[in-house]
């Protein structure tokens, strides 16, 4: 709340003090002497006039979005139906699906989902790591993955990208990054043998029909004869240097290189910020499966690790970390996660028994959860019936809720209060919190939730809502399911 008066009252000093400096300067220049009038109409109701003008302005043109505008020359009617025709495609938009041919995960309970996804249901904690001590030497709660040897990592990063120069320093890597990139990788592998698979079984059903010409969807389509793009987007954390997000992308391609030399493929990389969340990454993706109307796959990675000495040694500093005493604090954990997808109607490269992910609905709460004394659930549940709406899916259809949420009490309590309210048919020990059994994960948290979704989807043949709720205010949904017959073919 206070946020929001911050502008308004910045704006409204702004031009009163504007006014005032220019008739002070204009009356030291006129040499003019000013009445009690002239001070009420100049210093006081000028300013109060401009500011009533600037609103009376402000709400004219935001009551008629410019899209509902005609343009010149043309007819009300034809303005009208512009603005239908727009409504209905984002309408179909919203209706977009992808399908989720295979996933995989590395986190501290496993890397087998349904393994995992039991920890979880479980609600087990962290534990306490004796090798990881804050500043008064007390060992650490954290969730970390055994079996990750730093200096191995860090040697084979060396002589990955030796041929790149010194433009890589690989020996300034902390160990936290380090170890994000080997649980990426290790993911990284296993999607790209199922991306493999995939193209193999597609065998003869990818063969050129006519010369220059691709079969997909049930339909021909111009295009060189060549193997279905692969590409991958990474989801990295905001607080990486742009040289260590840099070396984990060559170490990325450099995989994927030595995985097949013939295959056509693209890495991107994204920095994990305030509206670049795995959700949204997902988001993007579907999109731009939709454009493409060649046979395309898709791998969404996200990794992140805050398991270090020098990350604890930061939280500590900032404030940040989990104590006894500090009980929202942040409980250092790390994991990867990731995705291999392809539009829902690709008929050459999507099973029909494959899981499909809805597109995300997102938006920002009101106020801040971390201040908020009870828990509001009014924003998650209205992403859950326009999920639910665009999904064509009855509320009793959605078996189970994942999220990200951790051990602070707000974030337990908000999606507790959504599954209360909208979805009360959900037993207690199908709503998944993630984060409070694998500790804070990053840039990781909700692309794990999301593959966990998958799983429970894929498993149960069932619909699953995956919901983000880390961030105080950004809120995301989606959801994950078998193919519904009312789902459009695209």
């Amino acid at each position: 709340m206070l946020s929001r008066l911050i502008k308004p009252v910045l704006l409204a000093c702004a031009v009163f003090i504007t006014v005032w400096v220019l008739v002070i300067v204009y009356w030291q220049y006129t040499a003019r002497m000013p009445s009690t009038s002239d001070i009420a109409l100049y210093l006081v109701v000028l300013p109060l006039a401009l500011m009533l003008f600037y609103v009376v302005l402000r709400r004219i043109f935001t009551a008629v979005p410019a899209a509902a505008l005609p343009a010149a020359g043309t007819t009300v009617a034809a303005g009208a139906a512009a603005s239908s025709n727009a409504i209905a495609t984002e309408a179909s938009q919203d209706r977009l699906q992808m399908a989720v041919l295979a996933f995989a995960l590395r986190t501290p309970r496993g890397s087998d989902a349904d393994t995992v996804a039991t920890a979880i249901g479980q609600a087990q904690t962290p534990e306490i790591v004796p090798e990881l001590r804050d500043g008064e030497g007390f060992p650490v709660i954290a969730g970390r993955v055994d079996g990750i040897d730093e200096n191995e990592l860090r040697e084979h990063l060396r002589e990955s990208l030796q041929p790149a120069g010194e433009a890589f320093d690989v020996d300034a890597l902390p160990d936290d990054r380090l170890r994000a990139i080997h649980l990426m990788s290790d993911v990284l592998q296993e999607l790209l043998a199922s991306a493999a698979e995939a193209i193999a079984n597609a065998g003869d059903a990818l063969a050129v029909r006519a010369p220059g010409r691709f079969v997909s969807s049930g339909g021909v389509i111009p295009g060189p004869a060549a193997a279905p793009q692969l590409n991958l987007s990474l989801l990295l954390p905001g607080a990486w240097s742009e040289s260590e997000r840099a070396i984990a992308t060559q170490w990325v391609q450099q995989r994927v290189r030595e995985g097949d030399a013939s295959q056509r493929w693209l890495v991107d990389c994204f920095k994990s910020e305030d509206g670049v969340s795995g959700m949204a990454l997902l988001d993007r993706i579907s999109l731009s499966l939709h454009r493409e109307q060649r046979p395309a796959l898709w791998i969404a990675l996200a990794a992140d690790s805050s398991v270090s000495e020098a990350s604890i040694a930061r939280w500590e500093a900032d404030g940040l970390l989990y104590t006894a005493t500090r009980r929202k604090g942040r409980v250092p954990g790390e994991a990867a996660a990731g995705l291999l997808l392809v539009r829902a109607g690709d008929a050459l490269l999507a099973p029909a028994e494959a899981v499909r992910l809805s597109r995300s609905a997102s938006g920002q709460r009101e106020a801040s959860a971390d201040t908020a004394r009870t828990p509001d659930a009014s924003l998650l549940d209205r992403f859950a019936q326009h999920l639910l709406a665009t999904s064509t899916l009855e509320t009793a259809q959605v078996d189970w809720v994942v999220s990200d949420a951790d051990h602070r009490t707000s974030r337990v309590t908000e999606v507790a209060k959504l599954v209360q309210e909208r979805l009360p048919h959900v037993p207690f020990e199908n709503n998944l919190s993630v984060c409070a059994t694998l500790g804070h994960l990053g840039a990781a948290a909700d692309m794990s939730a999301v593959v966990l979704a998958c799983h429970l989807a894929a498993r149960d043949a069932r619909h699953v809502l995956a919901i983000s709720v880390q961030d105080a205010l950004a809120r995301t949904a989606l959801l994950a399911g078998p193919a519904s017959p009312a789902s459009p073919a695209t």
